[in-house]
């Protein structure tokens, strides 16, 4: 399947939506204008039932108006779109690049709204034909530990749902859906920051002193082998020390080095304060450690993974249909997946090989927006999956 292959009466309103929302970019908790353009959207479809669970995320419900079978209670599905951007520089090229600078939706999420949008109006067309309700959240904050996720959840906004569907766009080829076969989908994210004591000193008299940045050194060469020589091979895990502060003069030893870590992870693991204690107290120095609020790992349903695969085979062309891996990424669609079945998918925006090289989060990140119409159809068969099959597992 090609960009030219995929043709869709969705696609006019699609790319419409899509390169309003990336042509305005808002960071996290900034999404005003961005909410307030989906709102707007959502009442051209006829959609009425929308709330404003936070002052810059919306909530859209859609209830079919066929009767549900007598004794079954109406199921309710949830899909997520995230809408926040990132302080990334936009790369030029586009007739409808951000107007916002520094600011721009190298993630994607412009698609995730687009294509929530493009499934609202399948699903109001198809109201006469289902039961039940399908939930629609466009989600702030997603790229802001701890994410606007929990904030949402917090203001009820998973009350009653039976299944949660959460979908990503990336580097994979145009018009596939990847699932994850396995529950955990994503990685945990935490970060902390390790600062290290020792004692300044004058910088010709090092032995004077205990110096926190040759420590702070060791550490960080230290923190490579987390994953390399005490992980086992079948359990991910990575360890980035990404920043590192000592000092701010050029003839003294500082008192204290300050470094910041990123850890991702399946499985917690308490292995890093005890690697940085350890060679600091060898070295006569001290480590003191602040842990900054991340977000759990994602794990899906089992059924719901089932689920997600047999409709992307029912729906799409031969070969469209991948079973893969998850990603080393962290994502807050962990909190709505701890309060019902849930399944994430990824969504191939275009590989390097077919003209899209860069990846999320890269100044120049693009996708064709032959993928919207996929990713949107999709997201609305799934969701009306749950509502005329309820789950065995129950909410």
């Amino acid at each position: 399947m090609t960009e030219t292959q995929i043709q869709d009466p969705l696609l006019p309103d699609l790319v419409r939506w899509r390169r309003h929302v990336h042509q305005h970019p808002e960071l996290s908790y900034h999404e005003s204008e961005t909410a307030a353009y989906v709102e707007e959207e959502l009442r051209k479809l006829g959609v009425t039932d929308i709330s404003a669970p936070t002052p810059t995320s919306r909530v859209a419900e859609i209830t079919g108006f066929a009767p549900a079978p007598a004794g079954v209670r109406p199921a309710v599905a949830a899909i997520r779109a995230d809408m926040d951007a990132l302080p990334v520089p936009e790369a030029e090229g586009l007739d409808f690049c951000s107007v916002n600078p520094g600011v721009s939706h190298a993630c994607g999420h412009d698609a995730h709204v687009a294509m929530l949008l493009g499934a609202a109006k399948i699903l109001m067309k198809e109201r006469p034909n289902f039961s039940g309700t399908v939930r629609l959240i466009f989600q702030h904050a997603e790229e802001a530990a701890p994410g606007g996720a929990k904030e949402l959840v917090a203001a009820g906004v998973m009350k009653g749902v039976d299944a949660v569907i959460g979908l990503h766009v990336m580097n994979d080829p145009i018009g596939q859906i990847r699932v994850c076969t396995v529950p955990a989908f994503s990685t945990a994210s935490d970060c902390v920051w390790a600062t290290i004591t020792g004692c300044g000193t004058h910088a010709s008299m090092p032995e004077g002193g205990i110096d926190p940045v040759m420590i702070g050194s060791e550490i960080v060469m230290a923190l490579h082998t987390i994953v390399s020589r005490n992980i086992s091979p079948d359990h991910f895990a990575v360890v980035s020390p990404t920043v590192f502060q000592a000092g701010e003069v050029i003839n003294a030893i500082p008192q204290k080095a300050r470094i910041g870590i990123n850890i991702r992870t399946k499985d917690p693991d308490d292995r890093v304060e005890a690697l940085i204690s350890g060679i600091a107290e060898a070295n006569g120095a001290t480590a003191s450690f602040e842990w900054l609020a991340g977000c759990p790992a994602v794990i899906q349903n089992p059924e719901m993974i089932e689920r997600a695969l047999r409709v992307a085979r029912e729906t799409l062309p031969p070969g469209k249909a991948a079973v893969g891996t998850g990603m080393s990424a962290s994502e807050d669609f962990s909190y709505f997946a701890e309060c019902a079945p849930a399944v994430y998918v990824i969504l191939g925006g275009g590989s390097a090989e077919e003209g899209y090289p860069h990846r999320n989060h890269h100044p120049a990140y693009r996708y064709s927006e032959a993928a919207l119409p996929v990713g949107a159809r999709y997201e609305a068969a799934l969701a009306l999956n749950v509502l005329r099959n309820p789950l065995a597992s129950g909410r």
